[in-house]
C-alpha cells in the first residue's frame, strides 16, 4: 500500500531539466512534495537509490515527462518505468500522468511508451500536453490542477478519519513542518531576499492560493479545513477571502501564540470584547480609495506614513486599533475585531458610495488576518500590503489585489 500523502516521483531526461524544475517548483507551491533526482539523490549508485525509493511505499504518484530520448535512458527504461508501473498496477490510489514534452503529441507519447517491453497497459494513465500556449509557457496550471485533484481524492479514499483537512502554507523561512498536514504549500522561494513584486503576488501567488483553496473546498464535504504555517499577512488574508462565512465551509487557522500555546482562530466562536477603537479621518471627498489601518499588535501609522509617496490619495482613512499592543489577542477577541472590521468598512461604503478600492494595512496575528479575510464577502476590490521589515525606514509595499 502506497502512502497517498507521499512524494510524487518525477521521471525525466536531463535534456528536459528546465521543464522538470519549473513543474517541481509549481507543485511544491501547491503543497505537493516532489521526488526529483537532482535534489534527493545521495552518494550511492543512482539506479539502486531509485529502486529503493520506488519500493519504499512513500511515493503517491508519478509524472513522466515523455520525450523521444527517454528510450535511450537505461535508468528510465529499466528502473523508473517498471517501478512506476508496478506501483500503479498494485495500488488503486496510485496515479500516473504522462506529460508530453513540446513537439510530442499524445499519440507519439503512446508509441514511445508502447515500444518499452516492460509496460503492459498504460491506457488509463492521464496524458497532458506541455506544448506552450498563448503565454509561451506550458500549461503547468492545468497539470497542477489535475494532480491536486487526484492526490486529494486518493487521500480522502485512504483516510477514513472524518477529522479536518490539514494544510500548511509557508512564505517565511525557517518553516515549521506540520506532519499532520496533507499539503505543505511552500511559497518561501518568492521571499528569499525581499518581498515579491506585484506581478509575482498577483500572477503567481494569488492563483496558487485560489487553486489550492478551491480544490479543498470542493472535496471537503462536512470536514473542517484547517490552515497553519508561517505566512505573510496578505496570504492569510487572501486565504480567508476564499472561505467567507456565507460560503458554508468551516475553515480555521491554527498557530502558536506568543506563549507557544497552540491556538485555533475560528470565525464560529462567540466573540469577546477586544477593546478596539475606531477613528475616521476624511481626506478628500473627490477620491475613491478607502484606507483601513489595523493597528492590533503594533501601530501601523509610522510605516504607512513612510509609504505615503507611493500611495494614492485617499477619500477617508479609518484606523481600528487596540490600546495595549502587548496583551494577547484571543481567537474570541479576533472574532470581535473581524466583525468590527466588516461593520466599519460597510458603514463607510454605505455613507460614501463612490468608494471603489479598499487599501488594507495590518499589524495582527496571522490567524486574525485570516478571520479578517473571511469578512470581505461582497466588498469591492481590496489592495493588501506587506510590511518590508528589512527596509530602512520600514514601509509597506503592495501585495495581493483581491477582486
Amino acid at each position: 500500500m502506497t502512502d497517498p500523502t507521499g512524494d510524487v516521483f518525477l521521471s525525466y531526461r536531463h535534456s528536459q531539466k528546465d521543464l522538470a524544475v519549473a513543474l517541481d517548483q509549481r507543485l511544491r507551491e501547491h503543497g505537493i512534495p516532489v521526488w526529483r533526482d537532482e535534489r534527493e539523490i545521495g552518494p550511492d549508485p543512482l539506479e539502486s537509490q531509485i529502486e529503493a525509493v520506488l519500493g519504499s511505499g512513500d511515493i503517491s504518484g508519478a509524472l513522466l515527462l515523455v520525450s523521444e530520448d527517454i528510450v535511450d535512458s537505461s535508468t528510465i527504461v529499466n528502473v523508473e518505468l517498471p517501478g512506476i508501473y508496478s506501483l500503479y498496477d498494485t495500488n488503486d490510489d496510485f496515479f500516473v500522468f504522462v506529460l508530453c514534452c513540446p513537439g510530442i503529441s499524445a499519440g507519439q507519447a503512446k508509441e514511445i511508451l508502447g515500444s518499452i517491453d516492460k509496460l503492459n497497459d498504460f491506457s488509463e494513465w492521464y496524458f497532458h500536453s506541455l506544448q506552450p500556449g498563448d503565454s509561451d509557457l506550458p500549461d503547468y496550471d492545468g497539470i497542477v490542477e489535475n494532480v491536486l485533484e487526484k492526490r486529494l481524492d486518493a487521500i480522502l479514499h485512504h483516510n477514513g478519519d472524518p477529522g479536518p483537512i490539514m494544510c500548511s502554507i509557508h512564505s517565511h523561512e525557517p518553516r515549521e513542518e506540520t506532519t499532520e498536514s496533507w499539503f505543505h504549500a511552500d511559497l518561501s522561494h518568492h521571499f528569499d531576499t525581499r518581498l515579491p513584486n506585484q506581478e509575482v503576488w498577483n500572477a503567481r501567488i494569488q492563483p496558487t492560493i485560489t487553486r489550492l483553496t478551491d480544490q479543498l473546498a470542493r472535496k471537503a464535504g462536512d470536514r473542517r479545513i484547517d490552515f497553519t504555517g508561517q505566512a505573510h499577512l496578505p496570504i492569510a488574508f487572501a486565504i480567508g477571502t476564499q472561505y467567507p462565512t456565507t460560503r458554508g465551509i468551516h475553515a480555521t487557522w491554527t498557530q502558536q501564540d506568543p506563549n507557544l500555546n497552540v491556538t485555533t482562530w475560528d470565525g464560529t466562536l462567540s466573540p469577546e470584547g477586544a477593546g478596539t477603537t475606531v477613528n475616521r479621518q476624511l481626506k478628500d471627498s473627490e477620491n475613491t480609495d478607502l484606507a483601513v489601518l489595523l493597528s492590533l499588535t503594533d501601530d501601523v501609522r509610522p510605516e504607512v506614513g513612510n509609504t505615503t509617496g507611493d500611495l494614492p490619495s485617499f477619500h477617508t482613512v479609518v484606523e481600528i486599533s487596540r490600546g495595549d499592543f502587548g496583551s494577547i489577542i484571543t481567537p474570541e477577541m479576533g472574532v470581535d475585531i473581524a466583525t468590527t472590521f466588516r461593520e466599519t468598512v460597510r458603514g463607510e461604503l454605505n455613507a460614501r458610495p463612490n468608494l471603489d478600492t479598499i487599501h488594507v494595512f495590518q499589524s495582527a496575528p496571522v490567524g486574525l488576518s485570516f478571520l479578517l479575510g473571511q469578512q470581505t464577502n461582497t466588498l469591492p476590490r481590496i489592495q493588501t500590503y506587506a510590511l518590508a521589515e528589512f527596509q530602512r525606514p520600514r514601509r509597506y509595499q503592495p501585495a495581493l489585489s483581491i477582486e
